[in-house]
Order: C-alpha cells, then sequence, then structure tokens
C-alpha cells in the first residue's frame, strides 16, 4: 500500500527541548522568591506523579482545561517541597512556566515537512501536549500549524496516546487508512505500539541534547 500521510510526535521528534522539567521549574521558583535545588525538585515531581498515579489524577490530563491541570500538579509539587500549596502559586508556576522553558526545531524538520508537501504526502501532528500549549511551541520553533493537515493534541478529543482513538480522529480527518500512513516518534510505547495496533507502519527515532 502507497504511503500517503505521516504522523509525527512533536517533543522530541520535530521539537529539542533543551532543559529538563527540574531546570525549568528552578527558575520559575527563583522567580518566585523560593530557592530550591534540582535535586529536591526531581524529588518532588517523582513524588507527585506517584500521588496522581495512586489517586488517578493523570487520567484528568486531556479531559480537563490544561490551566486546572497544571494548577493541580504544580501545587502539588509546591506542597512536596514544602512550599505552601494553593491555586494561586501553582497558577504562578504555569504562568511563568514557558518563560523559562528552551526549545528549538531539530535540524531539518521545517525542511522536512514542507519536503513531504512537496511531494504530496499529507502530513499531521499527535502531541501529548494541550492545543493551546502546540500553537505556543511550533510558533516558539519557528514551525507553522498550517504545515499540518491534522492537529492532534491531548484535549482535540479528551484522549492521549497511546489510546487508539487518538489515531483514528487523526486518520479520519486525512481521510487515509491506518496502512496508509506512517507514524515517526520517539517513545516504545506511547508511539510505536500505539501506531502498530492502527496497523499503520511506525519510524522510531532517537535524539539527544547532544543533536
Amino acid at each position: 500500500m502507497t504511503v500517503k500521510a505521516v504522523l509525527f510526535d512533536m517533543g522530541n521528534t520535530l521539537i529539542k527541548y533543551n532543559n529538563e522539567p527540574e531546570e525549568i521549574f528552578q527558575k520559575v521558583l527563583d522567580s518566585m522568591g523560593f530557592s530550591r535545588s534540582t535535586e529536591e525538585i526531581k524529588e518532588a515531581l517523582s513524588k507527585t506523579e506517584q500521588e496522581f498515579e495512586s489517586l488517578h489524577l493523570q487520567h484528568l490530563f486531556g479531559k480537563i482545561p490544561s490551566t486546572e491541570y497544571w494548577n493541580k500538579w504544580n501545587s502539588t509539587a509546591l506542597k512536596h517541597l514544602n512550599i505552601l500549596q494553593n491555586e494561586t502559586l501553582g497558577r504562578q508556576v504555569q504562568d511563568r512556566w514557558f518563560d523559562h522553558l528552551d526549545w528549538e526545531a531539530y535540524p531539518h524538520a521545517k525542511e522536512t515537512l514542507l519536503r513531504l508537501k512537496q511531494m504530496g504526502l499529507k502530513t499531521g501532528l499527535v502531541t501529548t501536549a494541550y492545543e493551546k500549549e502546540i500553537d505556543l511551541i511550533l510558533r516558539g520553533a519557528s514551525l507553522q500549524k498550517r504545515n499540518f493537515d491534522v492537529i492532534v493534541g491531548a484535549d482535540t478529543i479528551r484522549e492521549v496516546k497511546p489510546h487508539p482513538n487518538v489515531f483514528r480522529h487523526a486518520l479520519r480527518r486525512l481521510e487515509v487508512r491506518p496502512e496508509e500512513a506512517l507514524f515517526v516518534g520517539d517513545s516504545i510505547d506511547a508511539d510505536y505500539k500505539a501506531a502498530e495496533c492502527k496497523n499503520q507502519s511506525s519510524s522510531g527515532v532517537k535524539n539527544n541534547k547532544q543533536h
């Protein structure tokens, strides 16, 4: 079957993030007048993830507005850092997050998308980021939403990868069959296995900070 569409993951596939979450969180806290080491923050983020899993709060991701979800996450992380837990501080963390996140498109990302268009192939973006975050990240990396025929974020259909409905939605919008699409991503579970479940061809990429 001829490939008619190529779907991409965003983070670590098209977009390179140059700092780790604990480094960003540290800079945000510094800007708010709080001092914590990256080791303390990394431990707090790990405890936050464990707490969300134990309370099944991670299932809210994509199903509630991004501000509400990240307020819950940030407030919980602040609690584990022994900083007063409240929604105001949690909201401040999120409001300042992208001021300290350092990101860029990988070399040849824009060229690759343009080349695929010239070849007559449809392109899509399937990512776990919220839609408003996608727009901000793409613009900050000098990529445009118009580079893609379809964009599916965490809140587009309120399901996230590796749920098969995410890929079903993208393929339906592109009007292609699963076997006519190629998915490019960096995660074995969220990308490769999920795409294989939809009978899509998939390709893994390995990017790191040295690239």
